[in-house]
């Protein structure tokens, strides 16, 4: 068999355990059919084309980015950025500055404000933001995209007003008469956000072209959505299917429905479509909200919170469901996936996947748990005895701490909870299946500094020296993995994906050094010089290869 494309050249990291240099890596169709190292001139004919990599460079699986919400990430490039803004002066500047440009009657999109950093921390009120949008709907989502600042218009078209009663598990913020003051937090900022983010089939594409560019320019081949959103479906799956269908996706996306919706529903939208999407679509599993942060106080804890003993957070949505539609998904082979940040509602999560696996036995599904904030050192062994993968994400390590001023952990957490915070190696000690990903646009998303930060655990000044809990700091060989082997089984794509061994799937990526060793400060600042997905050179960075 000739190939179409061989990658030569470099250290070639096949697999965590297979790490080759000056090896090689041919690819017929979309399919990788020989790999390592030695003589590979029998698949070379007329046709082949030889991409050739230079000593220092780095050739390794298509990363895979385990949690994303990919049609919000796609809103930074279309619509208002207002990350990294230090004031609300500044961040009423701009918003004035780019609602000049809003056709009347369009909504104004803004996301990533975030209070916490403005040098005066009192939220303005929505007149304020009112004088600067005018009559045009404003919808802003916050960093952490569990509240929303809206204006006045906005707040008349979703039918706020005084006499509007808290949703369950979210708050209408009030001023001191109980008007509305433009600030929502948690489902709350649904009443306004299905409305605002209601996107043609137009505004769709351009907002998964948006996200799709960034990540290949960052070797990410393959993503997991983590939609629904705080209630609200982001998933559009015609969308998805007829791009995968006239090949216009660059990333694999493999994306979620809502666990509380009937099994009957995601089984009728998955074989609806799922003959259409050649291997670049996928609906793999449900998922739902069991609680908020701990930075925000609204993770659900075992135990109260330091500052407070009255206080544990609370669960988000119905918990009382949860048991019947793990069941429910469990029954029918459908994945799980759990947001739980807090070591309450990962026993809450823990639990359910228990039950459901007792009753039925394990089946070919991973279940998943979601950011595992924080977690009670009696549940560590639960992910390798129920086969749960720990889907973290490097980069909140740093992040809010950033987002929140400084580390509250110790405060709101004390000396011994807080030492189970993201505690990345006592996991992998355990034997947990890890699976790495972003978040973003919580973060932005860059893989490699989610790689910096899991070897380190500082911010990129160098802060906190040594790093925030330096004993959960991961050898780089486990940090691709999680990114490639790791995520992968997570999906249970593993003879598919996820390494670059014959017969998988050939995504590809090449890098402009060898992360295996160069410095940890210089992780960071890695350039992605190709990205190839599905046999297909999809993105083609500076610099020589």
């Amino acid at each position: 068999m000739k190939a179409d494309l061989i990658l030569k050249g470099g250290t070639l990291f096949i697999a965590k355990d297979n790490v080759v240099e000056n090896g090689y890596v041919a690819v017929k169709g979309n399919k990788i059919i020989s790999s390592g190292a030695g003589d590979y001139s029998q698949f070379i004919s007329t046709d082949t084309k030889i991409i050739e990599a230079k000593d220092n460079q780095f050739v390794m699986p298509g990363i895979h980015d385990n949690h994303v919400h990919l049609i919000i990430s796609g809103i930074y490039g279309k619509y208002l950025s207002l990350k990294g803004i230090l004031s609300q002066k500044e961040t009423l500047l701009k918003t004035a500055e780019f609602a000049k440009d809003v056709p009347d009657g369009e909504w104004i999109i803004g996301i990533g404000y975030n209070t916490h950093v403005w040098d005066d921390e009192k939220f303005p009120p929505r007149a304020e933001l009112d004088k600067v949008t005018g009559n045009k709907p404003a919808f802003f989502l916050d960093s952490e995209l569990h509240s929303a600042w809206v204006n006045s218009k906005a707040l008349e078209i979703a039918g706020i007003t005084k006499d509007t009663p808290d949703p369950l598990y979210g708050t209408i913020e009030r001023d001191e008469n109980g008007e509305p003051n433009g600030y929502l937090h948690e489902l709350a900022l649904v009443i306004v956000g299905k409305i605002a983010l209601a996107f043609d089939d137009k505004a769709r594409r351009d907002l998964i072209k948006l996200y799709m560019k960034r990540a290949n320019m960052w070797g990410i081949t393959s993503c997991s959505d983590m939609t629904p959103y705080l209630g609200f479906d982001l998933s559009f799956p015609e969308t998805f299917y007829d791009m995968a269908e006239k090949n216009e996706l660059t990333v694999r996306v493999n994306s979620a429905r809502n666990l509380y919706e009937d099994i009957e529903k995601y089984v009728e939208i998955k074989d609806k479509y799922e003959h259409k999407a050649s291997g670049m679509y996928s609906i793999l599993y449900m998922k739902q909200f069991l609680d908020g942060v701990v930075a925000g106080r609204s993770a659900m804890l075992l135990d109260p919170y330091c500052d407070d003993p009255n206080w544990c957070g609370e669960g988000l949505f119905e918990l009382d469901k949860l048991e019947k539609a793990v069941d429910d998904a469990h029954r029918n082979n459908v994945s799980v996936r759990l947001h739980a940040c807090g070591d309450g509602s990962l026993r809450a999560a823990m639990d359910a996947y228990e039950k459901a696996t007792k009753k039925h036995g394990k089946m070919k599904m991973r279940h998943q748990i979601e950011h595992v904030e924080l977690i009670h050192p009696d549940d560590i062994k639960r992910f390798k005895e129920l086969d749960v993968i720990a889907s973290v994400q490097p980069e909140h390590v740093v992040s809010d701490i950033n987002t929140f001023s400084n580390n509250t952990y110790p405060e709101l957490l004390g000396k011994d909870r807080e030492r189970y915070t993201w505690a990345f190696k006592t996991l992998l000690e355990a034997d947990a299946p890890l699976a790495f990903g972003s978040d973003t646009p919580v973060v932005e998303g860059d893989p490699f500094l989610g790689m910096y930060v899991a070897r380190k655990r500082v911010h990129e000044d160098g802060t906190p020296e040594g790093g925030w809990n330096p004993q959960e700091i991961l050898p780089i060989e486990e940090i691709l993995k999680a990114y490639t082997e790791g995520a992968a089984y997570a999906e249970g794509k593993e003879n598919e994906l996820g390494t670059l061994e014959e017969g998988k799937l050939a995504d590809i990526v090449i890098l402009d050094r060898n992360l295996l060793k160069v410095s940890d400060e210089e992780i960071k600042d890695t350039k992605v010089l190709c990205t190839i997905v599905d046999g297909k050179v999809v993105y083609q960075g500076e610099g020589n290869v």
